[in-house]
C-alpha cells in the first residue's frame, strides 16, 4: 500500500511505503480447525448411533455409521494436516504416532461390515461387525482426544497466554465470531 501525503512545512508530496499486516490467523483457525474439531464430534455420535439427534429418522443407519467413520478418518488426517506447521518439535512427533495410529485404523475398516444379499428379495442388507467396528472407533476417539494436546499447546485452541478474558470469549461466541 502507498500512501501519498504532502509536507507540512515545504508542501512537496512525500511517499511513504507501509503496508497493513492481513491476519488471517483467527478466520484460519476457525474454519480450518475448530469447524473439524466440530464435525469429529458429529461424525463420532454418527458413527455409534447412526443419527445425530434422537428425532432424527433414519433408514439407512448401517451405511450413515460406515461413512461416519470413514468421515472420522479423513477429518482427523485433514485436521493433522492443518495443524502441522504451528506444532513444536516436542509434539511432531506426538502428531506422527496419531497418523500413524489413523492409518493403521483405515487400514482394517473394511472389516467392520459385510454385505448379504438375499437372491430370492433382491435385498441387499449391510451387517456390521459390532466388536470390529466399535474397536476402531474407540481407536478413533482416543486420537480425536489426545490430538487436543498438542493442538492446544500450539496456541490454536486457546491462546497461549496466563490472562484469559473468559467473558469476551463468551460474547464472542454467543455472537457467532
Amino acid at each position: 500500500m502507498t500512501v501519498t501525503s504532502i509536507g507540512k512545512a515545504s508542501g512537496e508530496k512525500v511517499t511513504s511505503v507501509g503496508s497493513e499486516a492481513w491476519n488471517i490467523a483467527d478466520g484460519y483457525t476457525k474454519i480450518k480447525i475448530l469447524r473439524l474439531l466440530i464435525e469429529l464430534d458429529l461424525h463420532e455420535t454418527i458413527a455409534k448411533f447412526g443419527r445425530k439427534d434422537q428425532e432424527e429418522v433414519t433408514e439407512n443407519i448401517a451405511e450413515k455409521r460406515i461413512e461416519a467413520i470413514n468421515r472420522l478418518v479423513f477429518s482427523l488426517k485433514q485436521l493433522i494436516g492443518n495443524c502441522k506447521f504451528s506444532i513444536n518439535k516436542k509434539n511432531m512427533f506426538v502428531m506422527e504416532n496419531l497418523l500413524t495410529r489413523i492409518r493403521a485404523v483405515e487400514n482394517v475398516l473394511g472389516g467392520i461390515y459385510y454385505e448379504n444379499f438375499n437372491e430370492v428379495t433382491k435385498q441387499r442388507a449391510i451387517i456390521i461387525n459390532e466388536s470390529h467396528f466399535n474397536l476402531c472407533l474407540d481407536i478413533l476417539r482416543q486420537i480425536k482426544d489426545e490430538l487436543n494436546i498438542p493442538i492446544n499447546e500450539a496456541g490454536l485452541i486457546f491462546k497461549n497466554t496466563d490472562d484469559i478474558d473468559i467473558d469476551s470469549m463468551m460474547k464472542t461466541i454467543i455472537e457467532g465470531g
